[in-house]
C-alpha cells in the first residue's frame, strides 16, 4: 500500500476509537440516568397497599 492509505486508514482507525470511547460514555451515563429515574419514581397514590400501616404484608 501507499503512504497516503495507510495514513488515512490510521486516522479512520483513530476516530473510530474515539468515536466507540464516546458512544461507552454516553452508554454509561444512560444507564445511571435510567437508574436515577427508576429511583426516584413515586408510588402510585392509587395502587393497592402492600402492607399495613404496622408493617405486617397484606394478602
Amino acid at each position: 500500500m501507499n503512504d497516503p492509505l495507510i495514513s488515512l486508514l490510521e486516522r479512520l482507525v483513530i476516530a473510530q476509537e474515539s468515536t466507540a470511547q464516546s458512544m461507552s460514555q454516553v452508554a454509561d451515563r444512560l444507564d445511571l440516568l435510567i437508574q436515577a429515574m427508576g429511583e426516584d419514581e413515586p408510588e402510585d397514590p392509587d395502587a393497592q397497599p402492600l402492607t399495613y400501616m404496622d408493617g405486617t404484608p397484606c394478602r
